[in-house]
């Protein structure tokens, strides 16, 4: 299991007051499909992700799922949700397997009060995030598919050339659309050369060419 040390944030932290955390939190195992948080419930604890990936999950009136944003571990998960200490519009759930320790809200606010790097660490990634979420939202409302898809690809928090390595369907969850508007979408960035689908995932073969998309939409 990945140690506490290796979340980024965590990493700001003296070895006495990393080990605190992890005497005030309790490990947590997940199966892939788990919810960590269902739907309706505050987030009494922080998700200190040692490894896998969660996904925030908003269930639609019509019933279907969609997953607005992912964390892969070693990271803290789902800060927002646990800094409003009201219930969110959200559930987190499990995309992989997942192991985790938990750490009580309260625990995690007195961590923040008394450990300024921590502090600054976090509210900038939340900034960050918050920046993220806007460019998504933009996207999403003056984008067709196929460029919406290409942004996701080419985004900064993916520079790795495999971009996804789950299925379609898991896809259309993140970004809202449907399996049909996925496959269509990456039939023809894979026609341009942009991307490959290969047994590893979605592999990113040509950067320009998914930025060329997007650029045709956005101007």
């Amino acid at each position: 299991m990945t140690s506490l040390g290796s979340i980024p944030a965590l990493r700001v932290l003296s070895g006495s007051a990393l080990a605190a955390v992890e005497r005030d939190s309790r490990p947590a195992r997940f199966p892939a499909g788990a919810m960590l948080r269902p739907y309706g419930e505050p987030a009494r604890a922080v998700v200190l992700l040692l490894s896998g990936t969660v996904a925030a999950a908003h269930l639609a009136a019509s019933g279907v799922e969609v997953w607005p944003e992912q964390w892969t571990g070693p990271a803290i998960a789902d800060k927002p949700a646990v800094l409003d200490g009201g219930v969110p519009p959200t559930g987190l759930v499990a995309l992989t397997a997942a192991t985790a320790r938990l750490l009580p809200r309260q625990d995690f606010l007195r961590l923040l009060d008394q450990e300024p790097a921590l502090r600054a660490h976090v509210f900038g990634r939340l900034a960050r995030d918050a920046l993220t979420a806007r460019r998504r939202l933009a996207q999403a409302t003056t984008l067709p598919a196929v460029a919406r898809l290409a942004a996701w690809l080419d985004a900064p928090e993916r520079p790795h050339p495999v971009a996804w390595s789950g299925t379609q369907e898991q896809l259309a969850r993140m970004l809202g659309l449907s399996r049909v508007s996925v496959n269509r979408a990456l039939a023809r960035l894979a026609g341009s050369g942009a991307v490959r689908r290969t047994g590893q995932g979605i592999v990113v073969a040509d950067r320009a060419t998914l930025r060329a998309v997007v650029n045709d939409y956005s101007e």
